[in-house]
C-alpha cells in the first residue's frame, strides 16, 4: 500500500492520524503510544455495570495511603501508594480524567479479571479490585521496583552494570523468552495480550520479567459472565502502530486475531532487539499503514542469519505462515542462545581461516616460518569449528569449516614441497576435496620414488656397509705383502735370486690371490659403489704392477727401478682410493707418499720401506673399518665411523 491506495482505508487514516497528532513521533518516525479501542459501538450484551461497582463497595480507599505517579497508558494512571494494613508499597492503576466513563471502568475492571486471572511468575499479581474516591473501579498490584525493558534497549553498558551481562544481546533474547513463558501461559488460558512491546515489560532490579498493561486483551473463548472481551468482538483498530500485525488493523487486511497475532508482536519486539527501532515507522499515517500491511521486514546483514530468519518468520504478513504457537517460537529462540556460542566460536575460526591464508600466500616470508604459524593456525581453527560442530552439529560452516581449514594447510605443504605432510592433513577428514586429494596422491607417489632412489642410491654408496669384508680382505692383503716386502729386506740364502720373469710370476700370482678373494667376498662386495670400486681398484693395481714390470723388462730398466716404481704405483693407487672411496685412509697415502719418496733416496732399502708402508696400511684399515658400537668409531674425512661399524 502506498500514498495513493489511502482511499482504501479512510477510516484507518483518519484514526491513525488522531493517533500521531496526539502522539508526537520521535526523531526514528515512530512513537510507542498506544491506540485505545473507540467508545462507539462498543458489543453490547455485557455485564450489569451499576451491579458491579455495587459489588465493590467498602473495598474504597480508606486503606491504601496514595504516592508519587509511575507512569500514564492509554487508558490509566498508575501511581504508588502504601496498603496500610499490611504496610507494604503496591502500585494502583485508575482511570485517567479522559477515561473517567462507563466505558472506561468496563476496560479497566476487564483489565483487572483478565490480569487476576493469569497468576504466573511473569504477569504483575494483581491484589485487588476497588473503587477510588470518585466511584470508578481502580486495580491494587504488587508494586515493581525496577525499569522498563525499553529504557536497556540502546544502554548495553547499564544492562552489563545492572545485571552483568556479558553478552547483551543474549541477555535481551533470554528476556523475551521470558516473556514469551508469560504469553504461553495467557495462550494456555485462551488470552492474546495485543499490545507486546518493550514498554510494557518491566525488568525488576534482580532480573525478575513482568509483562504489563493487560487493558488489551481479548478472549479466544466465549465467556459465560460476559467479563473477558472476545477476540471476535474487537474490530476497533487497537494496539501500537509501530509494532502491529496487518490483522490488527480490520478482519478485511490479515483475518481474525489470534495466537499466531502475538507471535508477531513478538517477532516485532525481536526486530527491535536487532535493529535499535520497531518493524513500522513513517512520517504519515499512510507510510505507517503501509509498512504494517506490507511486513517484510529488512534486517541489516550485521544480524545473524538464524537470528533474522527467526524474525522474518515470526513477522510473516500471512498467519499460516508464521511460527503456530509461542512455543514454537520460543523453541527456535533457545536453540539459537544454545548455539549463539557455536556462532562465536565460527566466527573467530573464521578470522583464524583467513589468517591462516594469507601466511600461506606471503611468499616472501622463509617457509619454516610460515610453516610453523600455519600450523598454530590450523589448531585454532579446529578447535573453533569442532567446539562448533559439538554445540551445533547441523551447522553447515561448523564441517565446511575444518575442511577448508585442513585444504589450506594441506595446499601450502604440497605447494612447500612437502606431500607426504599435506597427503597426512587430508587423511584425518572423512572427505576431503577429490581435487586437491588428487594432487596430493600424485604429488606423494612422485616423492616417494625420489626416495626410493634416493635410498637406493645411499645404500650403494654406504661406506658402512661391507666393513668386515674390507676389514678381512685388507688384513688378509696387508699381511700378505708386508711378509712378502719384509722377506724380500732380508733376503735369506734360501730365497731366489730375484729377476724379471720370478717378478712378473709374482705379480701374476698376486693378482691370480686378490682375484680369488674377490670372487670369495663377490656377495658383500657388490652390494655397494664402494665395494666394487675398492676391489676394482685394487685387482688394477695388480694388473697394473704386472704391466709395469714387463714394460721395464722389455725396455731394459733395472729391476731394482722398477721395483721403486711399483712403489709409486701403490702411491697413485692409493690415492684414488683416498679421494674416491674412503678419505680415513689419508695416513696410508702420506706413509705411500714417505715410502716412495725415502726408496728414491735409498733405493738399497726400498723393501723394508716398502715392508713398513704395507703395515701402516694393514694397521689403518683395522683401526677404520674395524666393526665398533655405535658412536664409538673413529671418524673419517668421508663418514663417520658409526656408519661403518656393521
Amino acid at each position: 500500500m502506498d500514498e495513493s491506495d489511502a482511499a482504501v482505508a479512510p477510516t484507518l487514516v483518519r484514526d491513525i492520524g488522531a493517533w500521531l497528532a496526539d502522539n508526537p513521533l520521535d526523531t526514528a518516525g515512530a512513537t510507542l503510544a498506544t491506540i485505545v479501542p473507540a467508545t462507539v459501538g462498543r458489543p453490547s450484551g455485557g455485564p450489569d455495570l451499576a451491579r458491579l461497582l455495587g459489588e465493590l463497595t467498602g473495598a474504597g480507599p480508606e486503606a491504601l495511603r496514595a504516592g508519587e505517579t509511575l507512569g500514564e497508558g492509554g487508558m490509566g494512571v498508575v501511581r504508588t501508594a502504601e496498603q496500610v494494613a499490611l504496610g507494604r508499597q503496591v502500585a494502583v492503576k485508575s482511570l485517567k480524567p479522559g477515561r473517567r466513563d462507563a466505558a472506561g471502568a468496563l476496560d479497566l475492571m476487564r483489565e483487572a479479571w483478565i490480569t487476576g486471572a493469569l497468576e504466573h511468575p511473569n504477569i504483575v499479581p494483581v491484589h485487588t479490585l476497588g473503587l477510588d474516591e470518585a466511584g470508578y473501579p481502580m486495580i491494587v498490584l504488587k508494586r515493581i521496583e525496577g525499569v522498563a525493558w525499553s529504557d536497556l534497549l540502546d544502554e548495553p553498558a547499564a544492562v552489563t552494570a545492572r545485571f552483568g551481562a556479558v553478552d547483551p544481546l543474549a541477555w535481551h533474547l533470554e528476556t523475551l523468552v521470558a516473556v514469551l513463558n508469560a504469553l504461553r501461559f495467557a495462550h494456555s488460558r485462551g488470552i492474546i495480550h495485543r499490545d507486546l512491546k518493550p514498554a510494557n515489560v518491566m525488568i525488576g532490579h534482580f532480573g525478575e520479567v513482568y509483562l504489563l498493561d493487560w487493558g488489551l486483551a481479548v478472549t479466544l473463548h466465549d465467556d459465560p459472565t460476559g467479563r473477558l472481551p472476545r477476540a471476535a468482538d474487537a474490530t476497533d483498530l487497537a494496539g501500537t502502530p509501530c509494532y502491529m500485525a496487518p490483522e490488527m488493523l480490520g478482519l478485511e487486511h490479515g483475518g481474525p486475531l489470534s495466537e499466531r497475532t502475538d507471535v508477531y508482536l513478538a517477532g516485532a519486539m525481536l526486530f527491535e532487539l536487532c535493529t535499535g527501532q520497531p518493524p513500522h515507522v513513517g512520517a504519515t499515517p499512510t507510510a505507517m499503514i503501509a509498512s504494517v500491511l506490507h511486513s517484510q521486514p529488512e534486517l541489516p546483514a550485521a544480524v545473524p542469519t538464524e537470528l533474522a530468519r527467526i524474525c522474518r518468520r515470526a513477522m510473516a504478513r500471512d498467519q499460516a505462515a508464521r511460527y503456530s504457537s509461542i512455543a514454537a517460537l520460543q523453541r527456535d529462540l533457545r536453540d539459537y542462545l544454545h548455539r549463539r556460542g557455536a556462532v562465536h566460536l565460527i566466527a573467530v575460526a573464521e578470522g583464524r581461516l583467513g589468517e591462516l591464508v594469507a601466511e600461506a600466500a606471503a611468499l616472501d616470508r622463509p617457509v619454516e616460518a610460515r610453516r610453523e604459524r600455519i600450523h598454530r593456525l590450523l589448531g585454532a581453527c579446529r578447535f573453533g569449528f569442532v567446539e562448533a560442530q559439538v554445540a551445533w552439529p547441523d551447522h553447515p560452516s561448523a564441517s565446511d569449516g575444518i575442511v577448508r581449514a585442513t585444504a589450506a594447510a594441506a595446499e601450502f605443504e604440497l605447494v612447500a614441497g612437502d606431500p607426504r605432510a599435506a597427503l597426512k592433513l587430508l587423511a584425518e577428514l572423512d572427505a576431503p576435496p577429490p581435487a586437491l586429494m588428487a594432487r596430493v596422491r600424485d604429488a606423494a607417489a612422485a616423492d616417494e620414488r625420489r626416495l626410493a632412489e634416493l635410498e637406493a642410491l645411499g645404500r650403494q654408496h654406504d661406506r658402512g656397509v661391507g666393513t668386515r669384508t674390507r676389514v678381512s680382505l685388507a688384513t688378509m692383503l696387508g699381511l700378505v705383502f708386508t711378509g712378502l716386502t719384509l722377506v724380500a729386506a732380508i733376503e735369506p740364502a734360501w730365497l731366489p735370486r730375484r729377476t724379471y720373469p720370478r717378478t712378473v710370476g709374482y705379480s701374476v700370482g698376486l693378482l691370480v690371490l686378490v682375484l680369488g678373494l674377490i670372487v670369495w667376498a663377490r656377495e658383500s662386495l657388490r652390494k655397494t659403489v664402494v665395494n666394487r670400486r675398492a676391489a676394482a681398484i685394487t685387482a688394477m693395481l695388480f694388473v697394473e704392477q704386472t704391466a709395469l714390470v714387463a714394460t721395464c723388462w722389455r725396455f731394459g730398466v733395472p729391476l731394482a727401478t722398477a721395483e721403486v716404481l711399483m712403489m709409486f704405483l701403490w702411491f697413485v693407487n692409493v690415492g684414488a682410493i683416498v679421494v674416491g672411496i674412503d678419505g680415513g685412509l689419508w695416513p696410508t697415502l702420506l706413509g705411500n707418499a714417505a715410502g716412495l719418496a725415502l726408496a728414491v733416496a735409498w733405493p738399497a732399502h726400498r723393501f723394508v720401506f716398502a715392508s713398513v708402508v704395507n703395515l701402516g696400511f694393514t694397521a689403518n684399515a683395522l683401526w677404520l673399518w674395524w666393526p665398533r658400537p655405535p658412536g664409538r668409531g673413529a671418524v673419517t674425512a668421508s663418514a663417520p665411523a658409526s656408519s661403518r661399524s656393521s
